[in-house]
């Protein structure tokens, strides 16, 4: 289908996030085990972005993908899914519950969990939300834990019991659950260890480093501090049958770059020359580190008005 647009073309395709090449342009990090928010129901593949630059189209602010300003990344708040956003839980009766594949266990409190890496080690204490928290996950960019431990990127998981599901009054079967790849239970750890088999896992943990992480962890709860990574009080022992562990890696949320405008909204080429008649918007276009609904309908308007009202219209 050819369309014919006789005023100006307003790109407006959502942002880069679900293109892991595109996205690890601006950090190499964000490798393809991380999810994206809004999938599997919306892909922000970059299509827009990228048909600009075709014609000569710059990318403007690119830092801001990176930094700390923006919510760039988030903490998973639904575990044991592959698709657990913190503001958007699926439900069974929703036509794409197919493809989501679960719910997720939505978590009240960390206290009743361990985070470990892909190595079955913990990293970082759990409560923690900050973006030294999602940088530690990632991968350090300069922000080091206690001891100078961080992960080194891939796939997170959080440890727990049957005690722990008991507090949270979570029923940790589907559909709550994937147990596809997203979600295991066994009787032991060092049996949860085994089962553990994801696309993003790209070795097995070892039993007896994940039964080691739990029984160092436990000792923390009897001494009353974690002196690992200063989880303050830690409350709960992770000691009775069965245990579980659920993804828990974190979410790519907003793409906080695109393409480069002006105050009307024209998409600028490398050499900050206006393209004639293309215009941009939402989180295709770039130089904000503002994200949502503020920058879609301010800038959509402000694209539209400027469209509709071009020379020869």
């Amino acid at each position: 289908m050819n369309i014919r647009a006789k005023k100006g073309v307003i790109i407006a395709t959502g942002g880069h996030t679900s293109n892991v090449g595109f996205r690890r342009m601006f950090d190499p990090r964000l490798t393809e085990e991380y999810q994206v928010a809004g999938e599997p129901w919306s892909k922000q593949n970059a299509d827009g972005e990228m048909l600009a630059m075709d014609i000569g189209a710059s990318l403007w602010g690119t830092s801001n993908q990176s930094n700390e300003g923006g919510r760039g990344v988030t903490k998973t708040r639904h575990i044991g899914v592959r698709y657990g956003y913190e503001n958007l839980r699926w439900e069974p009766e929703s036509p794409m519950f197919a493809q989501a594949g679960g719910s997720g266990l939505t978590v009240r409190s960390f206290q009743n969990l361990i985070l470990v890496n892909q190595m079955g080690r913990r990293f970082w204490n759990e409560m923690d939300n900050s973006y030294a928290f999602l940088s530690a996950c990632l991968g350090t960019n300069g922000n080091v834990g206690h001891n100078g431990k961080v992960n080194g990127g891939g796939p997170i998981w959080a440890i727990f019991d049957a005690d722990a599901a008991t507090r949270e009054k979570w029923d940790p079967k589907p559909p709550n659950v994937d147990p596809t790849a997203w979600f295991f239970t066994a009787d032991t750890v060092a049996e949860l260890a085994a089962k553990i088999k994801n696309p993003y896992q790209l070795q097995p943990i070892s039993a007896g480093v994940l039964d080691q992480t739990v029984k160092t962890y436990n000792s923390f709860v009897d001494a009353g501090k974690d002196s690992e990574f200063g989880k303050p009080g830690p409350m709960y022992k992770i000691q009775k049958p069965p245990f579980y562990a659920a993804w828990s890696t974190p979410i790519l949320h907003d793409t906080l770059t695109g393409l480069r405008i002006n105050t009307r909204c024209q998409v600028m080429d490398r050499h900050a020359q206006v393209i004639n008649g293309l215009y941009a918007c939402g989180e295709t276009a770039g130089g904000f580190a503002l994200h949502g609904l503020p920058r879609v309908i301010v800038f959509g308007r402000i694209a539209g008005r400027e469209a509709a009202s071009a020379a020869g219209s």
